[in-house]
C-alpha cells in the first residue's frame, strides 16, 4: 500500500516558485510510491487562531473553516510537505494561520505529548527572492520548530533564493536536483 502525504504550500501566488518546486517534490515522491494531496492556502477560507483555549481542553479547534480538513489530514497521512515563500523574513501569514492553528495537535492533560501518532515524517521548502540564506531569515525554522515539537521528522528543509532573478520555471537544473534529493532519502 502506498503511503499518503499532503502538500501544504503557503503562497498567495498560484502555480509560481513555490508551487513549482512543491509539484517536483511531489512528481519524485510518487516515484517512490507516495501518494500526496496539494492544498494551496492562498485559494483556501483561513481563520486565524483566537487564543479561546478551546483546544486545550478538547483537542480540537473550535474554528471550522479550510484548515479544518487540513489538520484532519495531518492527523491521516504519514507525511507532510510545508512550503512558504519568505515575506519580510518570515513565513506568509496564510502558513502562519495554519501552523497557528496546529496547536491542537498538542495534548496537555497529563503533562504533555504530541496528539500525532508517531513517525510523521516532513520536507520543509522555503523560496526567497532575496540572493543568500540571511534574505529567507526565519521561514524555515518557522515550520521547522512547530513540526518537530509535535515529533514531525524533518527529513529534509530545500531553499531556494534569488527568484528575483533566477525563478523556477527559469531553472532547467532544479527539477533533477529536487529529484536527486528525493532519491537519496532512506527514510521515507
Amino acid at each position: 500500500m502506498n503511503k499518503k502525504w499532503i502538500a501544504v504550500i503557503g503562497s498567495a501566488r498560484k502555480g509560481k516558485n513555490t508551487e513549482l518546486l512543491v509539484d517536483y517534490l511531489i512528481a519524485g515522491l510518487k516515484l517512490k510510491n507516495i501518494d500526496i494531496e496539494k492544498f494551496v492556502l492562498g485559494s483556501k477560507n483561513i481563520s486565524t487562531c483566537n487564543g479561546c483555549e478551546y483546544c486545550i481542553k478538547t483537542g480540537n479547534c473550535i474554528i471550522q473553516d479550510d484548515i479544518t480538513e487540513i489538520i484532519k489530514r495531518m492527523k491521516e497521512v504519514d507525511g507532510y510537505i510545508f512550503a512558504s515563500p519568505s515575506y519580510n523574513y518570515n513565513i506568509t501569514a496564510q502558513m502562519k494561520a495554519l501552523i497557528d492553528r496546529t496547536f491542537c495537535l498538542n495534548d496537555y492533560t497529563n503533562g504533555w505529548r504530541s496528539r500525532l501518532s508517531p513517525n510523521k515524517k516532513s520536507i520543509l521548502v522555503g523560496v526567497c527572492g532575496g540572493k543568500a540564506k540571511e534574505c529567507m531569515g526565519y521561514t524555515i525554522q518557522g515550520m521547522h520548530k512547530s513540526l518537530s515539537e509535535l515529533g514531525v521528522e524533518i527529513i529534509d528543509a530545500i531553499e531556494y533564493y534569488d527568484t528575483k532573478h533566477k525563478p523556477v520555471k527559469e531553472n532547467n537544473s532544479i527539477k533533477k536536483e529536487i529529484f536527486n534529493r528525493i532519491m537519496n532519502y532512506e527514510n521515507l
